[in-house]
């Protein structure tokens, strides 16, 4: 990054040019993306040792199940939202030039978070055993419940770690500085894969625990401590309780914490409620959510953690119509690429499942399990993208209440799905309850933001395309599925990763090769353009 790009007086500059805001978007944007997707094929490496090693066993049903408590914790400690709602109040000293009010909210916020872990982590840790009893029968058999007893208890310090790294990385992106920020999902990543590599031979899933915790510190202390001290960081111990910075803190993050995100209610629900199936259940939803998931990063995460410090500029600076104009391109793009995407992997997804994970203890029958899953959450895998950025629009606008009602309602509302769903059809009825919930988010989200700042014509502009991007993309569907049931059946290559890799080859360009031609033909998007920006993904 430019030297530029650490001025206070930058953003005033890019807010005379909108395309340097542009420029810089892309930059960030592209920072991001593929930070995201390297941490992802790092995350899908991860997901391939724990399956190998724990296929679909109750060894892995409580790894699994063991981040229950640490999920909760951090929502409750406002981890997960820290940059949020720091960002804005950061940023808002360093355009009126007093970065030593900056440094000074900073210091007090990351110790009074800090004292506080130190009360909330023992209590965890010694009541550990009586939470986890509160699960389902499949996890309370003796030996299943001390496992997951022990690895929670080795992740939970873990959580203290990300709580500094979202205030290191805060202070970086609202310098417009993402290389660092963006590199502590790979530490992450990359301790809990060592972890298992070093220690797995010797104490089995456990090393996956304890490489958790290393990563968590490696990627969220270790990485990003050099990066705020080149934003200038001035660290000095306080606790000033009363500060209006920490009220102001508070009152935005407040309704954050006792909103439950569908996010957040999808980490803790099929968990929860995955306690209830059968052994493996639990994994099986676990290997589906975490592919999905990879997908979701690099389209929703990454376009969302980049563009949120110019949205919340942008707001700041009261320009609503260049905010109007950035969402609406992010979601079209993201429309236009994700929507085919998900469809092809939802005809693939067998061959895909059994490519990545099929190995060691994970078995055909496993494959056979994700993959029914996994098809499942990819119809929502646009609705978990979008909500991502819609929220974000909410947020840069310091407008935490509506996000929080609506996702709070929705995650209650879905507590019966969770519960019908999963008796009727199992781990599939989990994912169906999920996406089901975010899609509902999302487009209530999307009525409420176009209501109250958006434009009604263009919104119904937008749904036109999108209604579009489907009815394409279903079209393209029906001649993919018959090419991967032909090629199935006239495919048996003896190595079974080669036979799957074809089937994914052979069935993938062609149907993305038609999706790009009807889009050129209805007026969607030329196919060079198309292409070009596929590639660029």
């Amino acid at each position: 990054m430019s030297d530029d790009a650490t001025n206070p007086t930058h953003g005033a500059h890019v807010a005379k040019h909108p395309a340097s805001i542009d420029r810089s978007l892309s930059i960030a944007t592209v920072i991001m993306m593929g930070s995201v997707l390297l941490s992802r094929i790092i995350g899908l490496f991860r997901e391939v040792f724990l399956a190998k090693y724990g296929g679909t066993s109750f060894e892995m049903d409580a790894y699994v199940t063991a981040f229950i408590i640490p999920e909760l914790l951090n929502h409750f400690l406002a981890g997960g939202f820290l940059s949020i709602t720091f960002i804005p109040i950061f940023q808002r000293h360093i355009i009126d030039n007093r970065h030593d009010k900056a440094w000074e909210s900073f210091s007090n916020l990351l110790c009074i978070g800090s004292l506080l872990f130190l009360v909330v982590l023992p209590t965890a840790l010694i009541t550990t055993p009586r939470i986890l009893s509160l699960l389902g029968p499949h996890i309370k058999k003796p030996e299943h419940f001390l496992l997951t007893v022990k690895l929670t208890r080795i992740i939970l310090p873990a959580q203290l770690f990300f709580y500094w790294g979202a205030f290191l990385s805060a202070v970086q992106m609202s310098h417009k500085r993402f290389f660092l920020p963006a590199l502590a999902p790979l530490g992450y990543n990359g301790g809990i894969i060592l972890g298992g590599i070093v220690l797995g031979p010797r104490i089995g899933i456990e090393g996956f625990a304890w490489g958790v915790l290393f990563g968590a510190f490696f990627g969220n202390v270790v990485l990003q401590v050099p990066g705020a001290i080149r934003c200038g960081m001035i660290f000095i111990p306080r606790c000033e309780l009363l500060h209006p910075d920490v009220i102001r803190y508070v009152k935005k993050s407040v309704p954050l914490i006792l909103g439950l995100g569908m996010t957040f209610s999808n980490e803790v629900f099929f968990r929860f409620f995955g306690s209830f199936l059968p052994e493996g259940g639990t994994s099986s939803v676990n290997y589906a959510l975490r592919t999905m998931m990879m997908i979701v990063a690099v389209f929703g995460q990454a376009s969302g953690v980049a563009f949120y410090p110019y949205l919340s500029q942008l707001a700041a600076e009261r320009r609503f119509d260049a905010m109007r104009s950035l969402l609406t391109t992010v979601l079209r793009k993201m429309a236009i690429y994700l929507i085919p995407l998900s469809a092809l992997l939802m005809v693939l997804s067998r061959p895909v499942i059994a490519l990545l994970y099929e190995r060691g203890r994970f078995d055909v029958q496993s494959s056979i399990d994700t993959a029914s899953v996994f098809s499942i959450y990819l119809i929502g895998c646009f609705s978990f993208s979008a909500a991502m950025i819609i929220a974000r629009s909410f947020y840069a606008m310091q407008n935490m209440v509506v996000p929080m009602v609506v996702s709070t309602g929705i995650s209650i509302i879905t507590v019966p799905l969770y519960l019908i769903f999963s008796r009727v059809i199992g781990a599939r009825g989990i994912a169906l309850a999920a996406i089901l919930g975010i899609s509902l988010q999302c487009g209530i989200l999307y009525g409420v933001w176009v209501r109250k700042h958006g434009s009604r014509q263009r919104a119904c502009t937008e749904l036109i395309l999108l209604t579009k991007i489907i009815s394409i993309t279903a079209l393209a569907a029906g001649p993919a599925l018959l090419l991967r049931q032909w090629a199935a059946s006239h495919i048996t290559l003896h190595n079974a990763l080669l036979n799957n890799g074809c089937i994914i080859m052979i069935v993938a360009l062609p149907m993305l090769c038609l999706v790009f031609f009807l889009y050129d033909r209805m007026g969607v998007q030329r196919f060079r353009e198309s292409v070009k920006g596929f590639f660029r993904k």
